[in-house]
Formats: structure tokens, sequence, C-alpha cells
């Protein structure tokens, strides 16, 4: 212990008085024991950190308390045995986790005198850096996740649904993608058929590529040469050979969009790739053996083609191995906020700002029938996030189809349920619509109570009875 000049303590009285005052005000954990163990001393910290009670410590040593297991460990007992300074971390019974260390104390003659304990409560360090480690951990997971969303968001392989009808569809798509067999994906324009293609191929394992080709978009004297590729020669123009899309989706999946609008000549050769497994290039004169899964897709109805002769039978019957129909959103509005989210967050992403969707807005576009599907949907978002002021987008910054569709729509809804309900269900449906649509076009709530003929307070009730934010 060092000694300042501003000590002024003369007597052994003063100098007992300021150690005991130290010993009652530490935070830390002070004990003192003789050679043998027994303890002479101690605090209050003591006692509380370490949870031991005071009969043991006044009633059995260091030794004895370790030999009988009544602490975990005991830094005093080492140190007597050693003569050396020894620390070590205890986790006693109480819940607490301390640093126990223990300084023997010599005489001139190297003989143990007594042994001064200091034990230092790490239980909120301990927790803190628990926690430390576990936000460490979240953040990683985090960051992770956020990779993989990147990922989602970079591939478009994601399908994002909430509803029960489309958990139908990628169950059975999961179940389609574990063979060879062609797929036949049925829907309207815009319900995303290329990402539930492409889904499949991923959930496929297969090594190859993903190799889209919109049959409708390329010229009919075109579309052959970039199916089948062609050699050398093989028509003016052609200086060297090139490959077709069939070979380059060789171990892997080709999708075919729009098959419908194949030309009839190329739909007997497709059917023979399906049935043999080989291509034969333009002026190519050898055929080659190609491994690939084929997916095609449609908004057309081919069975009425075929009935028309417009579409080979043989080759219908040949797609439509396994098929799926994706339902337009109008028959799925739980999507539809899921798919605002997320095309909201792909957004985000890109342009580092985020933007709040305000009810009244998010309302309007689940009431929207979409007749353009989730690629209408996603122009709308992305409309509508640039186009945004302060932040927000709301109800009047949506586009005006979208604004007159919905108040338009009410009574026609309303009219054409298909549902049968109980009178009293039906109008208060019909109540709940009629009041926020008239709230929508009202710039205050005393405003809208004037238009419905009712005073404030009755309006006010009706809203949160009925349910309406």
């Amino acid at each position: 212990m060092y000694q300042t000049k501003f000590f002024q303590g003369s007597d052994n009285t003063e100098l007992v008085q300021l150690i005991t005052t130290i010993f009652k005000t530490s935070h830390d954990g002070l004990a003192i024991c003789d050679r043998n163990g027994y303890v002479l001393l101690y605090n209050d910290a003591y006692l509380n950190i370490t949870g031991i009670p005071a009969d043991i410590l006044n009633n059995f040593s260091y030794i004895e308390q370790k030999e009988m297991h009544m602490v975990p460990d005991s830094s005093a007992a080492r140190a007597i045995s050693t003569k050396q300074t020894h620390s070590v971390v205890i986790h006693y019974g109480n819940g607490r986790t301390a640093i126990n260390t223990a300084t023997p104390l010599l005489d001139q003659n190297q003989e143990l005198l007594f042994v001064v304990g200091n034990v230092r409560d790490i239980t909120e360090l301990n927790m803190l850096q628990q926690e430390l480690e576990e936000t460490r951990q979240i953040n990683s997971s985090f960051q992770r996740a956020l990779e993989q969303i990147q990922s989602d968001l970079d591939s478009g392989g994601q399908i994002i649904y909430r509803s029960s009808m489309m958990h139908r569809i990628v169950s059975l798509a999961n179940r389609f993608a574990a063979n060879d067999s062609p797929v036949l994906l049925l829907g309207e324009s815009g319900v995303g058929k290329d990402v539930l293609a492409n889904y499949i191929h991923m959930e496929s394992g297969r090594p190859g590529e993903f190799i889209k080709i919109n049959c409708g978009a390329i010229p009919d004297h075109l579309l052959e040469s970039e199916l089948f590729g062609y050699e050398k020669g093989a028509f003016t123009g052609a200086s060297q050979a090139k490959e077709g899309l069939f070979e380059l989706a060789h171990s892997g999946t080709i999708f075919l969009d729009e098959v419908g609008d194949l030309p009839f000549p190329l739909q007997v050769k497709l059917l023979n790739v399906l049935q043999d497994g080989k291509i034969r290039r333009l002026g190519g004169k050898t055929q080659r053996q190609v491994n690939m899964r084929i997916i095609a897709a449609t908004n057309s109805d081919l069975e009425s083609m075929v009935e028309q002769k417009t579409f080979r039978q043989d080759l219908y019957y040949r797609l439509n191995v396994l098929s799926l129909t994706i339902p337009p959103l109008r028959e799925r509005r739980e999507d539809i906020p899921a798919l605002i989210f997320y095309y909201l967050k792909k957004l985000e992403w890109k342009y580092q700002l985020e933007i709040r969707l305000e009810t009244d807005a998010l309302e309007a576009l689940v009431d929207y029938d979409w007749p353009g599907n989730v690629r209408e949907l996603k122009n709308v978002v992305e409309r509508s996030y640039h186009m945004c002021e302060n932040g927000r987008i709301t109800y009047d910054q949506l586009p005006a189809s979208i604004r007159s569709a919905q108040h338009s729509a009410l009574p026609l809804h309303l009219a054409k349920m298909e549902e049968v309900l109980p009178l009293k269900e039906a109008v208060e449906r019909f109540e709940r619509e009629y009041i926020r649509r008239i709230l929508h076009e009202s710039s205050t709530m005393q405003e809208c109570a004037d238009k419905l003929g009712v005073n404030i307070s009755t309006l006010v009730r009706k809203k949160r009875g009925l349910g309406i934010k």
C-alpha cells in the first residue's frame, strides 16, 4: 500500500477505520484469510457476488469449502498451496459470474501470512458480451439474408406469394422439377409463367443453363435457325457455324414462351425433338443428341387451336404431359400486397431510398383487378416509387385508371358477388365499401359525414365498427 503526504493518519485506529470503510464501500468482493484458509475479514459485496452463506465463511476454510464442493472453485485454496497469485473465473450457484483473484502475502522468510481475495462481478459484462455476440450473429444472418434477397432480386427466380392457390401451384412445381417430362404453363399474359419456369429449372438441379425464347417475338424465317442453329454456308450470310438454343440448353432447360405462336412447320420439328431428343442444324447432315428439359408456356387456348387445326394435336399432347395453370391476380388478391412490397424493396435496394406506402393507396392497389397481372403491378409500383413526394406513396399519386376503377367498380362488384351471403353480412360489406369510397372522395371527415347525411360522431363509430382505417 502506498502512502502520500496528504495522509494524516497517525495511529492504528484511524488506519483500521479507513480500511474498514474501504471494505464496506468496495463494489468488489473482498476477503482475507490466514495461512490455513480460514476467513478473517470479508465484506457485503463478497456475500452478494458469491452467494456463499456467512455461516460457511465463518466456520469452514477455503480448502474445506473446495473439498466439500461448497463452492465451484477457490483461487484462495490454490494460492495457499502454491504461494502464487491465482485468478479464476467462477460461475457461482446464484447465477453470477466473477473473476476471483487471490494474492498471497509472505513474510521475510517467504512464509505465508495471509491471502487477500478480490472478487469482481462480470455477470453484466458477460451478458453484454453475449448480447454483442448475438447481435453480431444476427447482423451476420441479416447480411446473409440481404445477400440472398439481392441474389433473388437479381436472378428473378424468387416466387412471391401468400395465397393458398399459389401454394398448391408451387408445391406441384417442386414435384414436377424432380423429373424430365415436359411442362406446359398456362395463364393470362403477365401472371409470371417465366418466373415459374425458371423456378422449376432451379429446383431441378440440372447443371445446364436456363434458356428462354419467345416464339412470337422472332420472325418465322429466323426462328428455326435460332432454335436449331446452322452450319457454315447453310444460307447467305452464314459465314460460320452457330449453335442453336436447343444445343445451348443441353443439360439444362429451354423455355418456349408463347409456344402457341410457333409456326406450323416448326411444330413438326419440335415434336421430333421431343420424341427423339436429337436435333439437326440447318445445312447439317448429322444429328446431335441433346439432353434438355422443355417447358412451354402460352396464354392462348391450345385446345381451341387444335380444333381449328392451327396447332398440332400430337404436339399438344406431347407438351401437355405436366401442366400448371397460373391464376390471374384478381383471383388471388392475397398475393398482391406481398408482390407490392417485394417490388418496393427491390427499388429501395437499388436506389437506397425508403418509401412509405400509405394505407389508402395500398387498399386501392389491392382492390384493383390488374388486367395486366404481375407485369402491370410491377410497372405501377415502379412508377409510383419515382413519382412520389416526401417519401410517401399516397392514394392521389396512383394512376388515374386505378383510382377511377376503384370508384366505379364498387356497385358492379357488389352486384356480381358470386357467393350468397346472409343479408346482414351483405349489407355490412356494402356499407364498409361505400363509406370507404366516400372517405376517399372527401378531404375531411366532416365533408364525408355531410355527404352521407350523418353526424361526424356516427361516422367515427361506423368506421371503428366496420374496421375502416
